[in-house]
């Protein structure tokens, strides 16, 4: 079974603007934002966080600089030591599609790693290429930059309860993103609640809810210390361990968007036949209006699996007649719209899949039809949200689901603690 562990981390100085130099994760930021962000301010932590932009491949030159960089940082003291401490991280935020805010909480630790199904569960495949990529981070620089988001049951309420007494008091750190998102920070040292936390987290399964391929590349780098140590490995190394923020299945404030699909490179002829072949298996109602029109009809309420389609100057939802499904994962939309579309209809397994050459992802339904309406994509899948429960549903059964199936809102920000391995 993992641990869940304080740790020393690495924080920003008390006189730093935390605004100015947190940033999204890595694989969220696209185009030139990297160079945005270090323009706004030097000690981005992007400037670790990507060797490259997102996308492009980093050279072992470009690695060793973000190393470098960061062990300038911690030498100038932009960068400092914290004791052993747990953190508490918490997020206000307002709601999309509504006029609410919200806020989700979480505590940040040290989990030991241990291979899938010991106590930590994912829910998505993931992508060869960001995972070497983070790989090549890991090692130049020996630190966990940023977090991994977990989930645990917490059905006593406890973890939940201990961190409402920490918020009691004046966070350590607080930023606002761009997206007007407030993140606070709080530093736990005390005896009392590290014991109380360590005792709430001593028999939770961990689910990750986001940061797959950080997971695997942890555990990766962790089989090549322990075979670089062999015999004098103990498990108590750093590198048995990565950063993790986790939060209670109960939070009011764990917000799941739906993560739309966009396909390219496909054979032009397979996707314009679309609303002919689909017909077979799929009740196909045209749909006047836009994005607006198609997530409307999304939502009405009905148990069977629903997809909304997007060709050019065409728009569809899409109902499954008939389903066998059996499996909590079988009976997602997502899975329907992977096995019966994008693999029997276009061609698209699951190697192709991997690979990213054929699917574009956004959370933003009328960027979704743009792109195809101005011939960046073929064509768009709108999806609605997978609930969370449903997500853990499918790990306790030991599946997966595809990649980019959920989209937990807001992301968590880089660059409030790091997490050193040396």
């Amino acid at each position: 079974m993992a641990q869940f562990l304080p740790f020393r981390g690495l924080r920003y100085s008390s006189d730093t603007d935390l605004s100015a130099v947190i940033c999204p994760p890595y694989d969220v930021i696209k185009g030139d934002a990297r160079d945005k962000l270090i323009e706004r301010d030097a000690h981005n932590i992007v400037a670790v966080e990507l060797a490259a932009r997102y996308g492009e491949q980093a050279t072992p030159d470009q690695y060793q600089q973000s190393a470098d960089l960061l062990a300038h940082w911690i030498s100038e003291g932009v960068l400092q030591r914290d004791d052993s401490s747990y953190y508490l991280y918490e997020q206000e935020f307002a709601v999309p599609g509504t006029s609410e805010t919200a806020k989700r909480r979480g505590v940040i630790g040290a989990l030991t790693l241990e291979e899938f199904g010991e106590g930590v569960q994912p829910h998505e495949h993931t992508m060869s290429g960001p995972k070497a990529d983070r790989l090549e981070l890991l090692r130049a620089t020996q630190c966990n930059i940023s977090p991994i988001f977990g989930l645990v049951a917490d059905d006593d309420a406890w973890i939940e309860l201990l961190l409402d007494s920490v918020a009691e008091i004046k966070p350590h750190g607080v930023a606002t993103d761009g997206d007007g998102t407030v993140h606070r920070l709080w530093k736990i040292t005390d005896d009392e609640t590290v014991n109380g936390i360590e005792a709430g987290f001593a028999n939770e399964n961990i689910l990750i809810a986001d940061g797959h391929h950080r997971y695997e590349t942890a555990l990766n780098y962790m089989r090549e210390q322990r075979e670089k140590a062999g015999e004098n490995w103990t498990g108590a190394e750093a590198a048995n361990g990565v950063m993790m923020m986790c939060v209670s299945m109960n939070d009011a404030g764990l917000i799941v968007l739906p993560t739309h699909r966009l396909i390219k490179n496909v054979e032009p002829e397979k996707v314009a036949n679309l609303p002919e072949s689909l017909k077979q298996s799929f009740d196909i109602s045209p749909i006047e209006g836009g994005a607006a029109a198609l997530n409307k009809a999304l939502s009405e309420e009905g148990g069977a699996a629903k997809l909304g389609l997007h060709l050019p100057g065409q728009t569809y939802l899409l109902t499954l007649r008939e389903s066998n499904a059996q499996s909590a994962l079988e009976k997602l939309d997502v899975s329907v719209l992977h096995s019966l579309i994008l693999q029997n209809e276009l061609g698209i397994d699951a190697d192709k899949l991997a690979a990213g050459q054929h699917v574009g992802y956004t959370i933003h339904a009328a960027e979704a039809l743009d792109k195809v309406e101005n011939g960046e994509a073929q064509a768009a899948f709108l999806m609605r949200a997978t609930p969370a429960k449903q997500v853990a549903q499918v790990a306790q059964a030991s599946d997966k689901m595809p990649q980019k199936s959920t989209y937990f809102y807001p992301k968590l920000m880089t660059g409030l603690v790091l997490r050193p391995l040396n």
